[in-house]
């Protein structure tokens, strides 16, 4: 039996492939915002709902009335970079129905997901980062500090990854400054393309 994944990790290797040159698009530099945004939105999701039960993802031991995790519903939001879709997780068997709070806040915060998205991939998120993007109108975090640290600990090995992986096979044939980060598309000599970021 396969071990079923959080949607984050799906993300992630979408990402990745992306990055890599594995995953063909008609425009990467948008496709790579839309990945890198969501999966910090898949992320926040996730963290929210390991907060509501109490426990992670693939923990046990739900309590009576506590709930549990039911899978995944599309969710969508309208970027500068076109239609993202995303899976927010369901959650059933609560004594109280739970509504996630961050999908609220999502409406009409998608211009700061990007740019905490090209972030990330620029220079990595800081806790701080993470948290004044999941706060409501009122200034109240939308996650535990718990959840943000362990979204922090995580986006922080994703940016790892990203700014150590090999580039030798690659040659600068475009550049173009964008926001806070240089945007590069390099060219391999099969003919292939990725994109990365730099200050």
């Amino acid at each position: 039996m396969a071990t079923r994944l959080p949607a984050s990790q799906h993300t992630r290797e979408e990402l990745t492939a992306l990055i890599e040159g594995r995953l063909s698009t008609a425009s990467a530099k948008d496709e790579l915002v839309k990945l890198a945004t969501r999966l910090i939105v898949e992320e926040a999701l996730e963290g929210e709902a390991g907060d509501a039960l109490g426990r992670e993802y693939y923990e046990h031991g739900a309590q009576p009335g506590q709930g549990y995790r039911n899978g995944y519903r599309p969710g969508r939001l309208k970027t500068a970079e076109g239609r993202m879709e995303y899976s927010a997780p369901q959650i059933a068997g609560r004594d109280e129905p739970f509504r996630s709070a961050i999908r609220e806040h999502l409406k009409g915060h998608t211009q700061g997901l990007e740019d905490l998205a090209i972030e990330m991939l620029a220079r990595g998120l800081s806790v701080r980062d993470i948290e004044d993007a999941f706060k409501d109108e009122t200034g109240r975090l939308l996650l535990s500090k718990t959840a943000v640290s362990q979204l922090g600990e995580r986006l922080w090995e994703d940016y790892r990854a990203f700014t150590q992986r090999d580039l030798s096979e690659y040659e600068i044939t475009y550049c173009r400054w964008h926001r806070r980060a240089f945007a590069a598309w390099r060219e391999t000599r099969a003919g292939s393309g990725g994109l990365g970021f730099y200050h």
